[in-house]
């Protein structure tokens, strides 16, 4: 089992680029691609289980007709084989960290982890030919899984790896995925239905929703909207989405513009205005009163209390 790095992303442009001799790399190694891009844009291609992260801005994946935005806040697991495209269009550099993990890999390392529990007894779908399938969403940053990829960063970011060093490394986040995975499939206990298959399926197709608002929180979005995007009726959408998470979808859309502003405020030197409407409020006056009701201060006072921490400062 090898490991290779690259710290940039082929261009599939080219005519010459030859994806069939890319994608033989995944066949015996676990493959990390990390770059820092304002522009870029990988054309749709094949990918074994991974795990994707960006920093300091937002990178986009299309999978089939749902683009996911993976940004500060969160990280992105592709299952074996997924195909997909991902870009970055933005007004700064945005650093790109994709772990690719090969089937031998993964394999070794959820048998160590099965066998410790009742795991396999208790989820027994989530094992096939692959032989794993996650949840493909996004994900909440987890603290020590951030901790272990700063980690990989600095090792990569030296002139000479250490690759037994970072092959640990990789293990322990195949592991910890594995038992974040499992409070995933928890979580999706919640939905009342006799039927296993019918409570995983249900689960899938919430989270397709609520990926949706989180990667086009800009745009307008209604519970018809949603609705299409999981393939539900709007009330069932509405009443499972509050049950499995406690907030109703447009709830989760103002929290999520909000937090895109705070975010705004304290990284950006873009006006209070310009944020109001990047963030999707078409009123400047409601955007301050729900900015101010969540964070006790006004859009212009947060960004004077954090403007010791703001790289515009």
């Amino acid at each position: 089992m090898g490991l290779l790095v690259h710290t940039k992303f082929p261009d599939t442009t080219n005519p010459k680029f030859n994806f069939v001799e890319w994608n033989r790399q995944f066949i015996k190694n676990n493959v990390i691609i990390y770059g820092n891009y304002s522009s870029a844009f990988f054309d749709t291609h094949w990918t074994p289980l991974s795990i994707k992260n960006a920093f300091k801005g937002t990178e986009y994946y299309v999978i089939g007709n749902i683009k996911y935005g993976v940004d500060d806040t969160n990280y992105l697991i592709t299952n074996h084989d997924t195909m997909y495209e991902s870009y970055i269009n933005s007004d700064s550099k945005v650093e790109s960290f994709t772990l690719n993990f090969h089937k031998e890999f993964v394999l070794d390392v959820f048998n160590a982890f099965s066998n410790s529990d009742e795991f396999l007894l208790d989820y027994p779908e989530i094992r096939d030919k692959n032989p794993v399938n996650f949840f493909e969403k996004l994900y909440p940053r987890n603290e020590k899984i951030i901790l272990y990829l700063n980690r990989i960063k600095s090792l990569i970011n030296r002139t000479e790896y250490d690759y037994a060093i970072i092959n640990e490394l990789l293990h322990i986040i195949l592991d910890r995925l594995f038992h974040l995975q499992l409070k995933t499939y928890c979580d999706s206990e919640k939905i009342e239905s006799k039927k296993k298959s019918t409570r995983l399926e249900l689960y899938r197709r919430l989270n397709l929703a609520k990926d949706y608002v989180h990667s086009n929180f800009g745009r307008k979005i209604g519970l018809s909207d949603l609705a299409k995007i999981s393939c539900l009726s709007s009330h069932h959408l509405l009443r499972k989405f509050k049950a499995v998470f406690g907030i109703t979808p447009h709830q989760y859309l103002t929290f999520r513009r909000l937090e895109q502003a705070k975010y705004l405020l304290i990284n950006s030197s873009k006006s209070v205005t310009e944020i109001c409407l990047i963030a999707g409020f078409e009123s400047l006056s409601s955007f301050g009163d729900l900015f101010k009701k969540k964070y006790l201060h006004s859009p212009y006072n947060f960004r004077k209390v954090h403007q010791k921490k703001s790289i515009f400062r």
